[in-house]
């Protein structure tokens, strides 16, 4: 297990002060200062909407989101996004302001990670958020990045194990529940597969949950990072999948196989070899199928959600 510092880096782009919406944004700040509860204000519902139409995707990865686009021209290379952080911060004007983060892990197709945090990078992505804060009735739209280590921690490898015993546990029930070795004719596992699927859906709407916060702190650590890199991996596959081909191919009643796409292919072939499904082998691909369907729902919300619902029937 390497246990080298891993550099990452994480850009972030901030939408500015409106233009035209000075009102519904003054009344905003002043409830923010003063404590209120702003979550469903006007100008917040906005700001949603707007960091929404940032990463909005039409069904598999085929298709780009408006990040994807922006990214893509600076870079000089097709550029997909696997995952972005929505969160608030505080300018230093005191204002509330709306970003999205992306850990530069999440940037797949790029030639040179190294230039993510360059200068020359930041220039041009903050002369072409000139151009979009113009149309989108801004003042300013503004980039920056910070870089930042990754070390394997004595912590982390029992943080990561645990990790995958809550997910199991969400799924299957405790591990005393499955101590007794069962075959895969005593379980319904492509249903049990389609749960885990449906809960890590779940968990990635859900960003203050604490397995979601937990997967998201170790993702890009060791020793958990390998098994994240196959597990985007996975997720892309699944992301340019054509789901209208499917329905054409697979009856109804074996949808839920599909389910089996989410383990990738070095545990779907333990699988078609395992005579019986250990409880721990069980355990493991469930864990497995639970964080690919969150990393296909944060890349390609709309086709994790139809390819659910064909599999569900």
């Amino acid at each position: 297990m390497d246990s080298t510092p891993y550099a990452l880096t994480e850009l972030t782009v901030v939408l500015g002060t409106p233009t035209h919406l000075a009102a519904p944004f003054a009344e905003f700040q002043q409830r923010a200062g003063e404590g209120a509860n702003v979550t469903e204000h006007a100008w917040a519902l906005h700001e949603y909407a707007a960091l929404d139409a940032l990463m909005h995707r039409e069904g598999s990865v085929k298709t780009h989101t408006l990040l994807e686009t922006m990214l893509s021209s600076v870079l000089g290379a097709d550029v997909i996004v696997l995952d972005v952080d929505r969160r608030w911060v505080r300018a230093e004007n005191g204002h509330l302001y709306t970003a999205l983060s992306i850990c530069s892990e999440d940037i797949r197709a790029r030639t040179d990670v190294g230039s993510l945090s360059g200068p020359r990078f930041l220039e041009a992505l903050n002369a072409a958020a000139e151009t979009i804060a113009s149309l989108d009735g801004r003042e300013w739209i503004r980039w920056s990045s910070r870089g930042w280590e990754d070390a394997l921690l004595p912590e982390h490898v029992e943080r990561s194990a645990s990790l995958v015993r809550q997910i199991a546990d969400a799924v299957v029930g405790s591990a005393s529940a499955t101590e007794n070795t069962v075959t895969d004719l005593e379980i319904d596992l492509a249903g049990e597969l389609v749960q885990a699927i449906g809960a890590g859906r779940d968990a990635a709407t859900d960003e203050g949950g604490p397995i979601a916060q937990e997967l998201r702190a170790l993702r890009f650590a060791d020793p958990l990072r390998t098994e994240w890199a196959s597990v985007t991996a996975d997720a892309l596959y699944l992301g340019a999948l054509d789901l209208s081909l499917m329905r054409h191919r697979i009856a109804g009643e074996n949808a839920a196989g599909l389910a089996f796409l989410y383990l990738g292919k070095q545990r779907a072939d333990l699988l078609k070899q395992s005579g019986e499904i250990t409880p721990r082998f069980r355990r493991e691909i469930v864990a497995k199928t639970f964080m690919t369907s969150y990393a296909l729902e944060r890349l390609a919300p709309q086709l994790s959600r139809e390819l659910f619902e064909f599999m569900r029937g």
